[in-house]
């Protein structure tokens, strides 16, 4: 399960890193084009108008998201899991809210994909993980007392 939580906490951290490199160094890309890379949906300019500060200011947090998540990857704490997972869920929830209340401008196929993906990637998965964060207490509840090595306390 340890390894399963830590692919999944990577992904969320090249989620955010995508995302937050691509906004907050080419935030005038980002907005035509994104917010899926190497796929030209243009939902970000979808909603005008275009605000070079606002989409770098999302790309940094972004960028801020990753570190939490390299470190809860590379420490693979339940803390440090379920604090990555519940940060972003603290956003992607009233970002998939927000957007599934203003679709008007969108084909159905397009609405349904934005959704889904947004859905996906920064409410479900983020509340999966949280989930699996459980199994590390668990793991490390099982674990014998580590000793010193050097012989103090």
């Amino acid at each position: 399960m340890r390894a399963w939580t830590r692919a999944l906490v990577i992904v969320l951290g090249l989620l955010t890193a995508t995302l937050g490199v691509w906004a907050g160094f080419a935030p005038r890309s980002f907005y035509d084009d994104g917010p899926i890379p190497l796929i030209d949906t243009g939902w970000v300019a979808a909603l005008p108008p275009y605000n070079e500060h606002l989409v770098r200011d999302y790309g940094f947090m972004n960028l801020g998201m990753t570190v939490i998540f390299v470190v809860a990857a590379t420490r693979l704490t339940p803390v440090l899991v379920r604090t990555a997972t519940a940060a972003l869920f603290v956003f992607g929830l009233p970002h998939t809210v927000f957007h599934s209340r203003h679709l008007d401008h969108m084909s159905g196929a397009d609405a349904v994909t934005l959704i889904v993906t947004t859905s996906a990637l920064t409410v479900v998965l983020p509340a999966v993980v949280f989930a699996m964060a459980g199994a590390l207490d668990r793991a490390e509840s099982d674990r014998p007392a580590r000793r010193l090595s050097s012989g103090r306390r």
